[in-house]
């Protein structure tokens, strides 16, 4: 196993290693230490089926399943989504994706989420991720001083997504707003991390939406600089994987004649972990 850091902080390329196969034990603590080292990890040439991606995703934690039963294939693994706009895709992705954070909006969020390229686009469809550790440890002391100690309400139908999103009510009872630190710790590690998702935020402290919004603008902005951006180009065979506790992620537009066909798995934190805090 190789890995070679594409920052000195911030996302990690690992090679020579067979993902289809179970890690051995020195293998997968490897994986682990170094990908939440770097909180992105991209390992390249991989050919994984639902299957095997699977497998892969449980030797981490406890595989995580959508709320949103709509997005979800009506046969095979209820756990492995699928994201393509290939014909006959039971819910077609056709268009980019706002900044967040994976499932920030239940009360034990996805710790892990990892997607594996079949077919790629020649232009755009780049998954973009923001180091929020890095945007916490930068972040300037008057902006920081309206966020420390401050939490924030997270939906599924942020105003940024309200228009978008469609639940059920039954969905709605499910997954009912829930409030979570602004300012958040990692879980294992000794690292604090801004808890962003501006897709689900609905309210900063005990601010309106209205005021709210002037903050999370100002948030994005010190979170998105090019210092804490990394831009991820597809390849076919690309896995990547991400910890939602340190990263925010965003999917950029594609053309909608070139065909993209992606499978995603996740993962979730012991409960004694898992609520953010």
């Amino acid at each position: 196993m190789r890995a070679s850091p594409i920052t000195e902080q911030f996302v990690v390329r690992i090679e020579d290693v067979d993902l289809s196969k179970p890690l051995s034990a020195h293998e997968r603590k490897q994986v682990l230490d170094c990908w939440m080292r770097y909180k992105v990890a991209v390992f390249p040439g991989q050919d994984l089926d639902d299957e095997a991606l699977a497998e892969f995703a449980a030797q981490f934690g406890p595989l995580f399943v959508h709320v949103q039963k709509q997005l979800l294939r009506p046969r095979g693994r209820k756990d492995i989504m699928e994201l393509s706009n290939l014909p006959g895709a039971h819910a077609p992705v056709t268009r980019e994706l706002d900044w967040h954070t994976d499932q920030s909006y239940t009360p034990k969020p996805v710790f892990g989420t990892i997607l594996h390229g079949l077919v790629v686009t020649e232009d755009g469809g780049e998954t973009m991720f923001a180091d929020l550790a890095a945007a916490y440890a930068s972040m300037p002391a008057a902006l920081r001083a309206q966020i420390e100690g401050a939490t924030a309400v997270y939906s599924p139908e942020g105003p940024r997504v309200r228009a978008r999103v469609v639940l059920s009510e039954d969905q709605r009872k499910e997954i009912p707003d829930v409030t979570h630190p602004l300012i958040r710790n990692h879980p294992y590690l000794n690292r604090k991390s801004l808890y962003l998702s501006p897709m689900h935020i609905r309210t900063l402290g005990r601010k309106s939406e209205e005021e709210s919004a002037g903050l999370m603008r100002a948030l994005i902005a010190h979170a998105t600089q090019p210092a804490h951006v990394y831009a991820h180009r597809w390849s076919v065979g690309d896995v990547v994987m991400w910890d939602n506790t340190s990263v925010m992620h965003r999917r950029n537009a594609f053309p909608q004649h070139q065909q993209r066909h992606l499978i995603r798995a996740g993962f979730h934190l012991p409960d004694d972990r898992a609520v953010p805090g």
